[in-house]
């Protein structure tokens, strides 16, 4: 049996996907904070801002179902925050929800065919090595940013790995995480006003994702916007900063551990 694992997947995106596979009879491990209601799928509750709950999951998902076939990353938090908020282990949470948790997750499951990273590849800009949380001057909006460039760096470490390793970008989704980004009531008013005109909803997303799935072939990095392929020789997929990324995201995780 197919076994997909996602991230994630209790609203959204994640849940349409969940859905989608559910539907095409494989077995779909969701892992969220809460409990689903998708009768047959199986929820793995865990804190993905923890850096030690990565952990655990990916030691129960190895032990439990071997090499999985497709690794989906979905789990994000939009809403607005003017202050960081810093977890236990002392990261900011949206740099270790977005790209500590996936950053993990990508090199600690045992996956065969292919890791779906739902971020805004190619967005342009710049990482600061120097301030790798967004903390200076920080908004939620800014970490946000940072953290869609942080997991441009980590798709193209994948460049020359086994599987598929996409990074995809779905635009604008009618969804009320996706609305949450602003406090402005003004602001959220007129996003709301672009997600009806704009949007698409989940279930046209799905679609999308599966039709790129289906025409990737094996064992490559790519990044899609909608249905068409972003520009891979754009600055924000520099490999060597990709390995300079991967160095102190181990120095980081080894302080964790100590």
């Amino acid at each position: 049996m197919t076994t997909i694992v996602i991230t994630g997947g209790t609203r959204g995106i994640g849940e349409g996907l969940a859905k989608y596979y559910l539907a095409n009879g494989n077995r779909v491990v969701i892992v969220s904070r809460s409990q689903g209601k998708l009768a047959n799928a199986i929820y793995l509750q865990a804190d993905l801002s923890l850096v030690s709950e990565n952990y655990r999951v990916g030691q129960i998902i190895n032990e439990k179902y071997g090499e999985i076939d497709g690794l989906i990353l979905c789990a994000v938090e939009q809403a607005y925050r003017k202050n960081p908020w810093m977890t236990e282990e002392k990261f900011e949470f949206t740099f270790a929800l977005q790209y500590l948790s996936r950053y993990i997750l990508s090199h600690q499951i045992a996956v065969n065919d292919f890791i779906l990273n739902i971020a805004t590849p190619g967005m342009g800009g710049t990482v600061n090595f120097e301030d790798l949380q967004s903390l200076k001057n920080f908004s939620s909006l800014k970490a946000n940013f940072n953290g869609n460039r942080l997991n441009d760096l980590l798709g193209v470490s994948f460049t020359n790995s086994d599987i598929k390793y996409i990074l995809y970008n779905p635009m604008s989704v009618r969804t009320a995480g996706a609305r949450s980004v602003f406090v402005n009531p003004v602001m959220q008013l007129v996003l709301k006003l672009w997600h009806r005109v704009n949007g698409r909803d989940v279930a046209t997303v799905v679609a999308n994702i599966v039709t790129v799935l289906n025409k990737i072939p094996a064992k490559q990095f790519i990044a899609y916007k909608v249905k068409k392929p972003v520009n891979l020789s754009m600055k924000t997929f520099d490999l060597v900063k990709a390995e300079k990324l991967k160095q102190e995201t181990h120095k980081l995780l080894e302080k964790t551990a100590e």
